[in-house]
């Protein structure tokens, strides 16, 4: 990057330091944007500062790596995971994700204890907090100096209105995130009443105690940004790479939204024009099984934000031919998940393999490539801020279906199968059969994307076709003796039907440091069912439970 941009980034940060016991939302930036002389100042800001960091596995000296590791939470939560409790090696050990996701996993009441009791993940806790309000910050930062730029002709002026586009369309995916963490799912009747996040919109510093908008007054927000970013970047030219929103992703992510908010109308005319923009579906039956399909020359992904280490903590190190023993993943697809996949299903073999484990047992994530030849390599798409065409056809088929439209839903959910089952795989379900199938079929396109856990929460309050299920997690402990490894401990944990923990508590730092924010009710959670075995005897034969 270039020095003039360097000294814009230090003087628009430099003061953090001086607040790292506070929570982001109320950090500001200095207002001296005198350095921001033209728009290739704000889009390199944009990238640099309004971006999502990218994570990034590697293995060191024989030291593996990680680095911002985001919202990967939201994976350990849902039902698409479950803990391999078939190996005798905590093969986990070399990073110790476990037990960072032990809070996660495990639905705990207070997201900074680690599984001994003690308030070891304060910071993991406030990270996701502040994070979001970290890129918010910067958003409105580049969006006022923005506003403030001079520009000396209508091709300037039109790449500024770009970047301004862009810059709402992040900030409205940012609040999204925090909306579904921190305030209950989306309920016309009671939205207005359920508190959320604060939301903070200006540059400037304000001396002032912050209190939680309601989530109607969020959701407000996130729809203003994304309108905004849909004139912004209505008549822009295309985007030079999937790393900057286009109007496709702007389509998408409001039909999404208005999914949530239970406002079929808006999301059905959302998704048609996602569609009518750019419609690409790719054939899954061309997809060598070898290959990692999400990737950026994949036209379906329209939008990436950040990174991925997903695959590489899921499966630390895949086995490989002449390794000297067997190496099996930490978690793999949940049985449930991997059931929903008949064998017609090109899905099955290209985002999922049995091939990484020599013993060709267990199912593990295949999207995105997590091969030991990308360790130390930045992935080229993110497991939760990324935007596929293939989601406009489901939020098409969800919307039409609850607005009672079932053969028009049952004709948009067969033109994405006819990409991803021999022999086209068409539907002709209606009520709610096919409202339970599409919702399948969403989790089967888009599980480990970031979707299946927000998914899980507006299916909660759905007023006519409302559903709950119960999850139960595993949780293992290991320990050396004599030289050996073996499993000394099991857990079992519930996570039960409309169970309040599918909102996140307020962090411990935010709530220290202004106890006006408030907190969310999680109920306490110890294991209903433990296991303890004797050295060396891992109890594998008794986890049928």
């Amino acid at each position: 990057m270039k020095k003039k941009l360097f000294n814009i980034i230090c003087i628009a940060t430099a003061w953090l330091a001086l607040a790292s016991c506070s929570s982001d939302f109320l950090k500001e930036y200095s207002q001296d944007l005198g350095r921001v002389q033209t728009v290739d100042d704000l889009n390199e800001l944009l990238i640099g500062d309004c971006l999502m960091p990218k994570s990034l596995f590697a293995n060191e000296y024989s030291s593996f790596q990680t680095n911002n590791p985001n919202y990967l939470c939201v994976h350990f939560m849902s039902d698409e995971l479950q803990e391999n409790v078939n190996t005798e090696e905590d093969v986990d050990g070399f990073i110790g994700y476990r037990d960072k996701m032990f809070p996660y996993f495990t639905w705990q009441q207070n997201l900074y204890i680690d599984k001994n009791g003690k308030s070891s993940y304060e910071s993991n806790e406030a990270e996701l907090w502040d994070l979001a309000y970290r890129l918010i910050n910067n958003c409105n930062m580049v969006l006022d100096a923005a506003d403030r730029l001079a520009t000396h002709s209508e091709e300037e002026e039109a790449e500024v209105r770009k970047v301004k586009g862009e810059l709402c369309y992040l900030r409205a995916s940012y609040y999204l995130m925090l909306v579904n963490l921190y305030g209950k799912p989306y309920t016309p009747s009671t939205a207005a009443s359920e508190p959320s996040v604060p939301i903070k919109l200006s540059p400037n510093v304000e001396n002032r105690d912050f209190s939680r908008a309601s989530v109607a007054d969020v959701y407000a927000q996130i729809t203003s940004d994304l309108n905004e970013a849909e004139t912004l970047l209505f008549s822009a030219s295309a985007p030079v790479s999937i790393y900057h929103p286009s109007v496709e992703a702007v389509y998408i992510l409001r039909s999404r939204v208005a999914l949530y908010m239970q406002d079929w109308q808006t999301a059905k005319t959302y998704a048609q024009k996602a569609i009518d923009k750019d419609g690409y579906l790719m054939n899954l039956q061309n997809v060598p099984s070898t290959s990692y399909p999400l990737n950026r020359q994949n036209a379906e992904v329209v939008f990436s934000n950040g990174a991925s280490m997903l695959g590489n903590i899921l499966f630390v190190k895949p086995a490989y031919e002449g390794s000297y023993y067997e190496v099996s993943p930490t978690w793999y697809l949940s049985d449930n998940l991997y059931a929903m996949f008949d064998d017609d299903d090109y899905r099955k073999t290209t985002y999922i393999t049995t091939d990484d484990d020599l013993t060709n047992s267990f199912p593990t994530y295949h999207k995105i490539d997590c091969s030991m030849a990308s360790y130390g390599k930045y992935k080229e798409v993110s497991d939760v801020f990324s935007i596929r065409t293939a989601e406009a056809y489901i939020n098409m088929a969800e919307a039409e279906a609850q607005l009672g439209n079932d053969g028009e839903a049952c004709r948009w959910i067969g033109k994405l199968r006819q990409n991803r089952i021999a022999g086209g795989g068409t539907v002709g379900l209606a009520g709610a059969e096919l409202i339970d199938f599409i919702r399948e079929e969403r989790e089967r396109e888009f599980f480990l994307e970031g979707q299946r856990w927000f998914d899980l929460r507006r299916y909660m309050v759905d007023p006519t076709y409302p559903f709950a299920k119960e999850i139960v997690h595993t949780m293992s402990t290991f320990k050396s003796q004599n030289g050996s490894e073996y499993r000394s401990n099991l857990s079992k944990y519930r996570l039960e039907k409309n169970d309040a923990a599918y909102t996140l508590d307020i962090p411990k730092q935010v709530k220290n440091f202004q106890p006006t924010i408030g907190s969310n009710q999680r109920p306490a959670r110890p294991a209903f069912e433990s296991e303890d075995f004797s050295a060396g005897d891992s109890g594998d034969d008794d986890y049928d439970w």
